[in-house]
C-alpha cells in the first residue's frame, strides 16, 4: 500500500461513505458536539480517503456527471459533521490500498477511536472474512486478537436483526448476547430476552437461566449397571442433577428435624456448595437411623 501523506482539500460532495464501514449507527448528540468542535476550532484530523475504482455516470436534471470520486476510508463522523455545518470542502489524505485493506483500516480506526457496539464489531468481522478470504484464524492474527475472540464475537450474529436490535434498546451486555446464542428455539430465546430485560437479570443470572434450559430440556437420564450386584450407578451428564440431588438432601434433612444449613460461595469460575451439619443434630440422625433399622423403617 502506498500513502501520500500531501494533505488535499476535497469537496465534501465528492466523499462517499464506506459500504464496509463497521459502524451502523451514528449517535446524533455526540455528532452535534463534533460539528459544533469543528466550527469552532476547524477540523483537526484529516480525513482518510481512497479514490475509486469505478465511478459510475448519473443524470441529474438532464445532465450526466460524476458520482463521488473518492471513498472514505477513516472519519465518516468528521465527513458527516462537516456536512451538518455547511462545510464545503474538508482536509483529507488520499491512500492507494486495496478493499481489502481498506475494510481492515475501517475496522481499526472503529474499534480504538471510537464505541462500536459488539454487534456492529461482529458485523465488521464478517465482511472482513469475506473481503479477504482469510480463515479465522489467520483473520485474528491479522488483528492481532485471539482466535477464540473473534469466533466469539461472530456467534452473536446468530440473533436476528430484530434481536440484536433489542438487546441495544434494552441496554443488555455482550455476556446477555452470548448467553441468548445458546438458545436455539427462537420462541424460547425471545421469551427469556424480555424477561432479562424486564427482571434486570445479571449477565450471570442470564446465563444461569439458560442452563437450566437445557436441564429442564434433558432427556431422562439412563441407569447403568455396575458389576457388582444389586448395586445401579446413575450417569450424571449435567452439573444441574447434582445441584439438584445436594437440594434434595438437605431438603430430606430438614424434613426430618436436622438442622443443616446450606451455603452457596460464588469463587469466579467455580462455586463452593458448603454443607453445614451441628453436631447435636448429626447425632439425632445417626439416632434415627439406628432406629428406623431397628424397626424396619418405621420411624414417626
Amino acid at each position: 500500500m502506498k500513502k501520500r501523506q500531501k494533505i488535499v482539500f476535497l469537496p465534501v460532495g465528492e466523499l462517499l461513505p464506506n459500504p464496509r464501514q463497521p459502524r451502523s449507527t451514528f449517535d446524533d448528540a455526540s455528532l452535534c458536539e463534533l460539528a459544533e468542535s469543528i466550527r469552532r476550532f476547524g477540523m483537526i484530523q484529516p480525513i482518510t480517503v481512497k479514490r475509486r475504482e469505478k465511478v459510475p455516470k448519473v443524470e441529474i436534471n438532464s445532465q450526466i456527471v460524476s458520482a463521488p470520486q473518492y471513498e472514505i476510508i477513516a472519519g465518516e463522523r468528521r465527513w458527516r459533521a462537516a456536512r451538518m455545518i455547511g462545510m464545503s470542502s474538508v482536509p483529507c489524505i488520499v491512500l492507494e490500498c486495496s478493499t481489502q485493506n481498506s475494510a481492515y483500516l475501517a475496522f481499526c480506526e472503529n474499534v480504538f477511536r471510537e464505541d462500536l457496539s459488539f454487534f456492529d464489531i461482529a458485523s465488521a468481522l464478517q465482511d472482513m472474512l469475506a473481503v479477504s478470504g482469510k480463515t479465522q484464524t489467520e483473520l485474528a492474527k491479522t488483528l492481532g486478537m485471539s482466535q477464540s475472540a473473534v469466533a466469539n464475537k461472530l456467534r452473536l450474529l446468530r440473533l436476528t436483526p430484530e434481536e440484536r436490535e433489542f438487546v441495544m434498546k434494552n441496554r443488555l451486555t455482550e455476556k446477555h448476547a452470548r448467553a441468548f446464542v445458546r438458545v436455539d428455539d427462537i420462541t424460547k430465546r425471545g421469551e427469556i430476552m424480555r424477561r432479562a430485560a424486564l427482571l434486570g437479570w445479571s449477565s450471570q443470572e442470564t446465563d444461569k437461566k439458560v442452563s437450566a434450559l437445557f436441564v429442564d430440556e434433558r432427556p431422562p437420564v439412563r441407569e447403568k449397571r455396575t458389576g457388582f450386584r444389586g448395586r445401579r450407578v446413575v450417569a450424571v451428564s449435567d452439573i444441574g442433577m447434582f445441584i439438584n440431588s445436594i437440594n434434595n438432601a438437605v431438603r430430606i434433612a430438614h424434613d426430618v428435624g436436622v438442622d443443616v444449613e446450606r451455603r452457596d460461595v460464588e469463587t469466579g469460575d467455580s462455586l463452593e456448595i458448603i454443607i453445614t451439619v451441628p453436631k447435636k443434630s448429626k447425632a439425632a440422625l445417626t439416632a434415627r437411623a439406628q432406629a428406623a433399622k431397628c424397626s424396619g423403617g418405621n420411624v414417626q
